[in-house]
């Protein structure tokens, strides 16, 4: 009886196993999912030794800010001032502008100095106006006041360029109120005084 039944079963299965349309389904491929080299292009060492040489080379560039050739445009015209010299302190005054007036501070090591940028502004100005007024050694006297003042700022922020200098004051100018100069002599030659009182003052600081 037991035999009847497994031989039932077995040909059960194997009829459920072979009926049409009863296939078993087949597996799907996976869509292939293409991927797109987004690699940056790798920068060679060669590229970055260029790199660092170009930079180098716009450092390098850079020239010194020219404060020794300011002061050597100032003293001719404080010295012409001393000797009540209108003439001559218009032309050193039109020298020193031309020399004020070529510097470009961006392509100087002072580049972000602001500072010293309207520095240099106002002593062109006041270059100018002695340049400008070669009839006039009162006003002259007036800017050169200002000048002096300039200039003892730029050496402050830039030094003397390895001048030995001086500061100097007046206390009899500007109605008593005194004014300051540029020397580069220890001796006291006053450029607001001129002739009549060419040695009032005194030595304030040593550059």
């Amino acid at each position: 009886m037991k035999n009847i039944i497994t031989v039932l079963f077995v040909g059960a299965t194997l009829y459920s196993c072979n009926k049409p349309g009863s296939t078993i389904p087949e597996k799907k491929a996976a869509p292939e999912i293409k991927t797109t080299d987004k690699t940056e292009p790798e920068i060679s060492d060669q590229e970055v030794r260029e790199s660092l040489k170009e930079s180098k080379k716009e450092t390098g560039q850079l020239s010194a800010f020219p404060i020794q050739q300011i002061i050597k445009g100032y003293l001719p015209l404080k010295n012409a001032l001393a000797q009540d010299d209108p003439k001559k302190a218009s032309d050193a005054a039109k020298n020193l502008f031309s020399v004020l007036k070529k510097i470009d501070i961006s392509k100087t090591d002072a580049k972000s100095n602001s500072e010293l940028r309207d520095i240099v502004e106002s002593a062109s100005e006041n270059a100018e106006h002695i340049g400008e007024n070669a009839d006039d050694i009162a006003h002259q006297r007036e800017h050169l006041l200002s000048l002096s003042n300039d200039i003892t700022d730029l050496i402050k922020e830039q030094g003397t360029g390895g001048l030995k200098l001086y500061q100097d004051f007046c206390p009899m100018y500007n109605n008593g109120k005194g004014g300051t100069w540029i020397s580069e002599s220890e001796e006291i030659i006053n450029p607001y005084e001129g002739q009549k009182m060419i040695n009032c003052g005194s030595v304030k600081k040593v550059f």
